[in-house]
């Protein structure tokens, strides 16, 4: 069974530091890798009745004033009074759009030694948020399921997609969001409205550091 250790290291200023490890049944040490990695994490997390209309902003990320938002995971998902399947993007915006009903869910900290999050979440409910002022092409364009409330002969949970990352991995890069005048967006871009009684779920995980 590999046994957690440490080796010590040296900077550049010949200042020590600390490095985790495993050592593996013959001795060698790799580095530790663990969920745990000391940054500062944050997720937004609620279910919510959208506005049904197609083309309008649902959820929405607000980068910092004070720090560098990078964005690790979106999962989406939800039920619908029939089995339906609407289409989603995640866009990075430069402003939001007019109108809408605004809610801001309370923010988790993965850590609660961690500072309080600076980024702010929002989704929008009853009445129509206009898609906001676009700075790139779709981050990611998927289609969604809403699995039916009515319980089936056979009772299943459809899971929530996962927006970001698509297959769910961490790999690739970060949404980075950079000052309070970038934003990332989910919108509805199916060509007709939701299905009816939709009622959508979302998880956004986010860091914040200094850099």
């Amino acid at each position: 069974m590999p046994i957690a250790t440490s080796i010590t290291v040296r900077d550049g200023n010949n200042a020590a530091a600390t490095i985790p490890t495993l050592d593996d049944l013959a001795g060698n040490k790799a580095s530790l890798v663990s969920l745990d990695s000391g940054r500062q994490v944050y997720r937004a997390s609620a279910n919510f009745t959208p506005q049904a209309t197609a083309a309008v902003a649902i959820i929405s990320l607000q980068g910092s004033a004070t720090k560098t938002v990078r964005v690790k995971r979106v999962m989406l998902g939800g039920v619908s009074t029939a089995v339906s399947v609407s289409i989603f993007q995640i866009l990075r915006t430069t402003a939001l759009g007019a109108g809408g009903t605004t809610v801001n869910p309370t923010i988790a900290k993965m850590d609660s030694g961690s500072a309080t999050a600076t980024a702010v979440a929002a989704h929008y409910t009853a009445t129509l948020k206009a898609t906001g002022t676009g700075a790139s092409g779709p981050i990611v364009t998927r289609a969604v399921g809403t699995n039916v409330t009515v319980t089936p002969a056979t009772a299943w949970i459809e899971p929530l997609a996962p927006l970001f990352p698509e297959a769910g991995m961490p790999v690739g890069q970060s949404i980075v969001l950079r000052g309070t005048a970038e934003f990332m967006e989910i919108q509805n871009v199916t060509p007709t409205n939701l299905g009816a009684g939709t009622v959508l779920t979302y998880i956004i995980e986010w860091e914040e550091d200094a850099s």
